[in-house]
This record gives structure tokens, C-alpha cells and sequence, in this order.
């Protein structure tokens, strides 16, 4: 499916104004993130090129900046939608402290840990600054298995503070942090657990989803879902299944970049595509992911909701370099109110378009035909009727008013003529008294003399009152013309010359009738018969 039919359906189905009231639930949550810090540093760099002497790069020095990674950032993701309690380790002396008390979200309560003779893990990346390519990355961390003093402090502690939350987040980086013993006991004193379990350079083949047994919830993207079920396949849908036989966890996201996320729901698959239109940095964009779409799973939200929401996170997050900000509810509300608004304006694209083909697919010639035939009856003092029903009596309303207003104003001869469908009375007499189909065929009667001209309007081209009408006016030495759409219908068989919209739409029918030939017909008039005070008029009322 395009994603602009994508976001129509949903639209329909999941108005803002949903949405907006089902984060809004969220805000009740009690929630605990668990995991490894990380420090983002990022040094930006301008490119000198090869070095003279050495075979390597040169950079020169322009700037730093610091962000709170790893479950930092999950957590300040997360406390932006409800209450958060952040469980981490920073190094010896609780190195960072500072740093890391300043860029959390003050709604988030830390507790903090310290491992002995490691430092707080930071990932320093060099980036050319004009155009934001990441050149190389060196990481400062200890990411040795946490002592068992720590471990069973952390034991301790956790035992008594897991069972007062309603859901555990647990980003597992891999650094040391989460020993067996802490996950066991995650599994077993979390209400409800959700899971990411990170690979990354520092851990790779190491840190598989696989070691946990128990969460009801995780997320994974195509490379940790290969890992996870031992194959090199790209068919992740597939695989996924098999990952769903392999651990039954309850409910698991797919991130697949560009080609969105597909959620797993008791084995059932539900995809959404992609919504990401630029990307700056792609660090991050994961947790962003996992930290809302634990909390959709948790309330038990819709497949459907949940994918579009997560890639939601995930595009908005591509948009920032690293963790520099994080992503709250008016911003996510926000997004999605411009790719709503995308599909609005992509109906109005496709519209636009409708009309402009149906445009170039008619006949100029007949069109010209048409004027002349209208001049034909000024010059003779010939009388032009015009009728239709619906849509059609309003374009017939209205041409009519620019023959005998906008073309005729100021001129010593004018246009005589008359729309049909305006005689209120006169057609509902003739309605009520003889049939509906005869309402323009007995004014006619009234009126019609030899070459005076007839104009029928209908969209189908088949209105049994026009097509009466018509056939009258032919049969007593009228002049004939047809507006029609779809496939004209009776009447452009009828009529001596038919203005043919050829496409199957009423809308578009109706909209290429009554603005534009009209106006294009009235516009070709006024200038072979020079008409200037309506333009006066106008220029008068403007100034």
C-alpha cells in the first residue's frame, strides 16, 4: 500500500483526536527504565584531507557537544508520556553525575549506582561538520560483568522496588550492566517487562534477545532478529515468525528502517510503512522507537496504532542529531498532524490533477464552435435557453447571468437570454401537473422560434427533461449545443455540437461546466465584442 492511501485509512480510523486521547492515558503510568548510561560525545570537524606525511585524514578541531544516551535518553523519552524511575550505573565516584542530573527531565527520579574502577561509558564520534558524516567512533567504558557485591546490592534494592511499577523498560546495552541474576529477577518481580536487548559493536554476538525468557514485550531490528534466530535470510517476516515459535514472547516490534516496522501480536502480523522524510542522525532512533511502543503494548493499543506511532518516534528522532533532544507528546501530536495534513493534501494533488487531465483531453475546437455559435444569435437577435438540473441548473444560472450581466453590460445590443431552471413556479406547476420530464420542454413551447439556440446541460449526458428539450429544439429548426460529461451521453447525440468533459467523475464534470467553460466562453465573448465597463466595474470595487 502507498503511504498516502496508508494514511487516508488511518486518518479514518484514528483521528487526532484519538490518538491524542489514548497517550493521554499513558500519563497514568508508573513506570521503572533500567539500563546502561551512555554519554553521547560528538566532536565536529572540518575535512583538511590527507595528511602529508602520514596516510590518514586531517581534521581541524570546530566543536563539541555532549548528549544523555543510552537509557538516559530512553527515559527521558519515556517521561514525556508518564512517570519514570531511572535505574543506572555510572562509573567510579559516580563520574557524569552532574552532567547526567542536568540532562534528564526533571519529572524523572534517578537512582543511581556506581561500578568500582570503570568509568561512565561514553561514545565519542567525529563528524564532518558540513555535512554530517560520522568519520569514526572511540568509546572510554568498562564493559566487564558487574561484581557480585553490586549485583547483589542491586538485588536488594530491586527486589523490594519492582513490584510498586506497573512496567519495567529494560534497555540492555550490553555493557556489563544487566548479569543473569538481575535478569532472572526482572522476569520474575516485573508486572510487566519490555525488552531491548542492543547489538552493537562493543557487544557484538554477545547480547542476544534470546537470554531473556519471560518479557511481554521487545523490540529488534533485521540484524538482532537474524542473530536471534540464526539466519542470515532477509525474508524478516519470516523470520520473525520463527523467532515467535522459537520464544513466544506475547508481542515484539520489527524495526526495518526505511521499510517501517512490522508488530508481532500473538504471533500476528501487523506492518506499517515508513513516514520518515529526511534523516539527520540515525543514533537513537531505536530507543525513540521502544520507548513509546512500550508503553502502546503495555496498554494493549491497536497493531495498527502501535506501528504507525513507533515510526512516528522513529522519524521524528532521525531528524536530531544524537540525543540532543528528546521527543514529547505535543511533538509527536504534532507530526502526525502534518502527515495527516500531507494526505489531505495529497487528495487535493489528485483532484487538481483530475480536472487539469480532463482540461487537456477536450476538444478546443468544439469550444470555439461554441462561441460562435453565441455570436451567431447576438448578431440575429436570436434568444439562448439554457437549463439543467442539480449542479447543471447552477452552471446554467450562471451562464446565463454572464450573458445578459458580464458580457452585455455597456453594450448598446445585448444578449437575450433565459435560464429555464430559474422559473420556480413555472417548473414545479408543470412537475406537479404533467411529469418532472417535461419542465424545460413546455417552457420551450412557450418561447422556442427557428434558429434560436438551445443549451442542455447534464452531466451524465442521459437527464430525460434535457434530453426532451433538446429533441424539441432540434425538431422545430433550433440551434443545439450539449454539455456533457462521463460518456456524453443522449444529448451529445442529439446536439448539433457537444462541449464534452470525457471523465467519469460528476465533481470534476460539474467543476470544468460551471467555472471553467463558463468563464472561458464568457471571456472569449468579451473580447470579440469588446466589452470594457464590466471591467471597469470591477477595477472600481477594487480600488
Amino acid at each position: 500500500m502507498e503511504l498516502k492511501d496508508y494514511l487516508t485509512q488511518l486518518k479514518e480510523k484514528y483521528p487526532l483526536s484519538t490518538i491524542t486521547s489514548i497517550l493521554s492515558k499513558l500519563s497514568n503510568l508508573k513506570v521503572m527504565v533500567i539500563g546502561d548510561t551512555v554519554i553521547d560525545e560528538y566532536c565536529f570537524v572540518d575535512i583538511k584531507g590527507r595528511a602529508m606525511k602520514d596516510p590518514m585524514l586531517s581534521v581541524n578541531h570546530a566543536y563539541d557537544e555532549q548528549y544523555a544516551g543510552g537509557i538516559l535518553a530512553i527515559a527521558n523519552h519515556v517521561s514525556n508520556f508518564c512517570s519514570v524511575s531511572l535505574v543506572t550505573l555510572l562509573g567510579e565516584k559516580l563520574e557524569q553525575r552532574d552532567f547526567i542530573l542536568k540532562n534528564l527531565n526533571s519529572t524523572i527520579t534517578p537512582m543511581l549506582f556506581e561500578k568500582k574502577g570503570a568509568p561512565t561509558t561514553r561514545k565519542r564520534r567525529y563528524v564532518n561538520r558540513l555535512r554530517g558524516e560520522k568519520l569514526f567512533k572511540v568509546e572510554y567504558m568498562n564493559d566487564q560483568r558487574i561484581s557480585t557485591d553490586l549485583e547483589n546490592e542491586l538485588i536488594a534494592f530491586l527486589s523490594k522496588e519492582l513490584p510498586l511499577y506497573d512496567l519495567v523498560i529494560v534497555g540492555d546495552f550490553g555493557h556489563g550492566f544487566l548479569s543473569p541474576r538481575l535478569i532472572s529477577l526482572l522476569e520474575e518481580k516485573s508486572a510487566y517487562l519490555a525488552v531491548n536487548a542492543q547489538t552493537n559493536s562493543a557487544n557484538l554476538g554477545f547480547n542476544f534477545v534470546t537470554k531473556y525468557h519471560k518479557p511481554k514485550f521487545v523490540t529488534l531490528d533485521g540484524n538482532e532478529l537474524k542473530f536471534a534466530v540464526g539466519e542470515q535470510s532477509e525474508q524478516y517476516i519470516e523470520l520473525a515468525h520463527k523467532f515467535y515459535q522459537l520464544k513466544k514472547f506475547p508481542r515484539f516490534l520489527l524495526t526495518l528502517g526505511k521499510d517501517g516496522v512490522a508488530y508481532f501480536s500473538n504471533g500476528n502480523a501487523t506492518q506499517a510503512p515508513a513516514v520518515a522524510s529526511k534523516v539527520t542522525d540515525v543514533v537513537g532512533a531505536g530507543d525513540a522507537v521502544f520507548s513509546l511502543a512500550s508503553l502502546l503494548a503495555y496498554g494493549d493499543v491497536d497493531p495498527a496504532l502501535v506501528g504507525f506511532l513507533s515510526n512516528c518516534m522513529g522519524a521524528i528522532k532521525v531528524t536530531i542529531m544524537g540525543n540532543k533532544l528528546s521527543i514529547t507528546k505535543p511533538m509527536l501530536l504534532s507530526f502526525v498532524q502534518d502527515l495527516y495534513k500531507q494526505a489531505d493534501e495529497h487528495d487535493i494533488d489528485q483532484y487538481f490533477t483530475a480536472v487539469n487531465s480532463t482540461l487537456r483531453s477536450m476538444e478546443k475546437s468544439d469550444i470555439s464552435s461554441f462561441v460562435r455559435m453565441l455570436l451567431d444569435a447576438y448578431y440575429h437577435d436570436q434568444t439562448v435557453y439554457v437549463f439543467g438540473n442539480g449542479g447543471s441548473a447552477a452552471t446554467a444560472s450562471h451562464f446565463c447571468g454572464d450573458l445578459i450581466k458580464g458580457v452585455s453590460f455597456g453594450l448598446e445590443k445585448r444578449f437575450k437570454a433565459l435560464c429555464l431552471n430559474d422559473n420556480i413556479p413555472s417548473m414545479m406547476a408543470i412537475a406537479n401537473d404533467s411529469s418532472y420530464d417535461d419542465i424545460f420542454i413546455e417552457q420551450l413551447k412557450n418561447f422556442l422560434r427557428p434558429n434560436d439556440l438551445v443549451i442542455g446541460i447534464s452531466g451524465s449526458g442521459n437527464s430525460v427533461n434535457v434530453v426532451k428539450a433538446l429533441e424539441y429544439a432540434k425538431s422545430h429548426d433550433a440551434r443545439t449545443i450539449a454539455v456533457c460529461g462521463f460518456k456524453g451521453g443522449k444529448i451529445k447525440q442529439i446536439a448539433d455540437i457537444s462541449i464534452h468533459s470525457p471523465v467519469d467523475d460528476m465533481e470534476i464534470s460539474e467543476d470544468v461546466h460551471n467555472l471553467v467553460i463558463v468563464h472561458c466562453v464568457k471571456r472569449m465573448l468579451t473580447k470579440e465584442l469588446k466589452t470594457t465597463e464590466v471591467g471597469k466595474a470591477y477595477e472600481a470595487r477594487i480600488e
